[in-house]
């Protein structure tokens, strides 16, 4: 399974993402995206990825839309966002710089969710490489993914879609609200 979303437009045009896994998990997801991108002198490119989703991090951290990673077991605590659940570092970005340094340009992920006790739970991610210099994020390409997890079990894997302009209105919120002293574009 493979799937290939190519920028339109600006300095990458023509470079792509990949989707080299997505597989359905008993529990969840696993998705692995890959990049033909060359690092421009001066700038970093990083993966980010916020969530919206009403499961099991909405219950224990109150928030619904939220930049992954951010949960029970981060240790940095963010202004405005609650003292229970924690960001990994003070960075916008899926990876901590030393897990950067070890993940080869890739993203992976493998998130996962018990069944409700009724209805169903909603996961969907908005996942984006981006071109960093500072504190300014410049994303590049996004895509959507996700599952929902039904309480008898099931677990219903989303399509894989460029994010409509109502999620990357949500992404760009979120990250503002979670990271205000940097600029997102």
């Amino acid at each position: 399974m493979s799937r290939v979303f190519t920028i339109s437009s600006g300095p990458h045009k023509g470079k792509h993402i990949q989707v080299t896994k997505y597989v359905k998990k008993v529990d969840g997801v696993s998705i692995k995206i890959t990049h033909n991108l060359t690092t421009p002198a001066g700038k970093q490119l990083r993966w980010v990825q916020t969530i919206s989703e009403n499961g099991s991090f909405f219950k224990a951290c109150s928030q619904r839309d939220y930049v992954d990673p951010f949960g029970k077991s981060g240790t940095v605590a963010l202004p405005g966002m609650g003292t229970v659940c924690k960001a990994d570092d003070d960075k916008p970005f899926y990876w901590t710089d030393a897990e950067e340094r070890t993940s080869g340009g890739a993203f992976s992920d493998g998130p996962s969710e018990g069944p409700p006790t009724s209805g169903r739970t909603w996961i969907q991610f908005i996942t984006a490489l981006t071109e960093v210099k500072d504190k300014d994020v410049q994303s590049l390409i996004a895509i959507s993914w996700g599952f929902d997890r039904m309480a008898n079990g099931d677990v219903r894997v989303a399509a894989i879609v460029t994010p409509t302009s109502d999620q990357m209105k949500i992404y760009g919120h979120t990250l503002k609200k979670m990271y205000p002293t940097y600029t997102f574009r």
